[in-house]
Parts: C-alpha cells; sequence; structure tokens
C-alpha cells in the first residue's frame, strides 16, 4: 500500500506501551498520516524513544499525562497487564465517553478494558494476524487481517482504523475470538513446533551435512507446500503415503519413531489421522481405506504413554 495519508482526519491518538507491537503499530500510524500524540509506558525513556520515532511529542510513565484531546488509546501491552492499565487509565480524568480505546490481544476480548467501560468509553480488541518483532517493519500491516470485537460503535471504528493501516477488517463475537486465536496459535507457533519436531527426527539421523538445520534442508519443501496452498485447498494440496493410504509406509514411520523418538509417537499418530480425514474430504483417499488406517492410528493413540505415566 502507498497511500500515505489514510489518516488526514483522524482525532489524536495514544498508544500505550513500547513492545514489538506497539512499535510497529506506532510507526504504521505516523507513516499513514495519524497524529500519534503520546506514548505512555512504565520506562520514560523508552516512551521517549519511541515517541522520538514517530513524532509524538508527549512521552510519559504516567497514565495522568494522557492528553485531553485524545479520542483513540491503543493498549499494546501484555494481555496480564490489560486490566491492570485500563484501571490506571480509568482513575484519569478525561472525556471517556468520547474516547473509543483497544487493546492489541488476540486471546483477550473487550471485556478486559471493562474499567474503562464503565467510565463510558467504547472498548474493543484489535488482533493485528501476524506475528511481531522488535524489528518488523511497518508495512507488516500490509493486506493482513485484523480481528475486531467490541461494542457495535467500537468495532466500526476499529474496521476504518484496520483499513487506514492497510489491513483487512475481521469482526468478531467473544466466542468466536477464543476460535480465531485459537486457529492463528496453531497456524504460527504450531507450524515453529512441528518445525522443532523435524529437526528432532532429523538429529537422529546420521546425515552427511551435521550443520544443516531442519529449515535448511526442508525450506524448499516446506516453501512449495505453502505455495501449493496459496493457490488452493489443503485438501487439494495433500501427498504423501497417508493420502495414498499407505499403511505400510506408515507403520515404518511408527516403527523408526519406536526406536530413535519414542516421545514423537502420539504426535505422529494424531497429524495422519488429521491427514487422513483430509485426504477423504478431498476424495483422494477411499473411506474403507481410510478406515483401516484410522483404525491402526487410534490403537497407536490408545497405546502411547501419557506425559503423566512417564
Amino acid at each position: 500500500m502507498s497511500d500515505d495519508t489514510a489518516f488526514d482526519d483522524a482525532s489524536p491518538i495514544a498508544v500505550v506501551g513500547v513492545g514489538a507491537v506497539a512499535t510497529a503499530l506506532a510507526r504504521r500510524l505516523s507513516a499513514r498520516g495519524a497524529p500519534v500524540r503520546a506514548i505512555l509506558t512504565r520506562n520514560e525513556t523508552a516512551a521517549r524513544t519511541l515517541a522520538d520515532r514517530v513524532g509524538a511529542p508527549i512521552a510519559s510513565a504516567e497514565a495522568g499525562a494522557l492528553p485531553a484531546d485524545i479520542r483513540l488509546v491503543m493498549l499494546c501491552v501484555p494481555d496480564d497487564a490489560i486490566s491492570d492499565v485500563a484501571t490506571a487509565l480509568a482513575a484519569v480524568s478525561h472525556p471517556w465517553t468520547r474516547t473509543l480505546v483497544g487493546h492489541t490481544s488476540g486471546a483477550r476480548t473487550a471485556e478486559a478494558l471493562a474499567p474503562l467501560a464503565q467510565k463510558g468509553a467504547s472498548p474493543f480488541s484489535f488482533h493485528p494476524l501476524q506475528t511481531f518483532t522488535p524489528d518488523t517493519p511497518p508495512d507488516a500491516f500490509d493486506d493482513i487481517v485484523v480481528g475486531i470485537e467490541g461494542t457495535p460503535d467500537a468495532v466500526s471504528a476499529g474496521r476504518a482504523l484496520a483499513r487506514g493501516l492497510g489491513a483487512r477488517p475481521l469482526a468478531l463475537t467473544a466466542r468466536d475470538k477464543a476460535l480465531y486465536h485459537c486457529a492463528a496459535t496453531l497456524a504460527s507457533n504450531g507450524l515453529v513446533a512441528l518445525m522443532a519436531v523435524v529437526e528432532e527426527i532429523l538429529g537422529a539421523a546420521d546425515l552427511g551435512d551435521r550443520n544443516a538445520s531442519a529449515v535448511d534442508l526442508m525450506a524448499p519443501l516446506v516453501e512449495q507446500t505453502w505455495g501449493n496452498l496459496a493457490s488452493g485447498t489443503p485438501e487439494g494440496s495433500l501427498t504423501g503415503p497417508v493420502a495414498r493410504g499407505d499403511e505400510a509406509t506408515v507403520n515404518r514411520h511408527l516403527d523408526t519413531l519406536r526406536d530413535d523418538a519414542p516421545n514423537l509417537v502420539p504426535l505422529y499418530a494424531a497429524l495422519s489421522t488429521e491427514m487422513a480425514r483430509t485426504a477423504v474430504r478431498g476424495g483422494q483417499l477411499d473411506a474403507d481405506v481410510a478406515e483401516n488406517l484410522l483404525h491402526r492410528l487410534r490403537e497407536v493413540l490408545q497405546s502411547s504413554p501419557s506425559e503423566s505415566d512417564s
């Protein structure tokens, strides 16, 4: 997105926090023409550093430094801190009835801002569906989904905020947000954990290049698989022994894991179960063949010791 005047008519904004999300959000707001007026956080030096980067005139460790003309406050703080920060802000004399307050947590709903809602503020949750590090550039917001949940007026404002950032708003109910966040966690962190598992399995193998990581070895395969998913569906992208109903190969995998990485047997069985279900949905795997394979995988899962047994 090249539009750098998306917030020409926006009211002044305060960002609470200086972490990865706060930094990327404040920089993106500033780059798109939003009037970021204040950066608030417990460390005033850190607040000033970010404020200088985005041209915010106010940097403070005090909630009371919130300017009276602020009409949007974005809390980019750890989940467990949202309620405490909301309570501290609610103690500030401010025209809350004319102020929108959002937080960027994926797991918490707008209810976490209850102390401010009781003061008349319009609360909403605003979760960018993106992974952030301290070095994440502002353009990480380009065309990503932002999950928005809260009161109707606040959700409407959140939609406008997301579009101004160059993102795609997705309205959620409080119940749907938990499912949305679960899916996002599996898509991002689940992938990281899966690659760690791949690393562990490869570590048990006698490979020639001991310096090659799982990422080095598997990157072309993962990238092609992602390309297939991006242009198709999970059902149409699935390949491999489970999709073919090749129970003999699956059993060889299980036997190998029992010998070299027995802790991973349940995970392999669970993932293979989902592969079989996906293959049946896609018409690749006959239901009767799938049932034989699923029966074998259920036996493996039922016979695998739990963590508490080990």
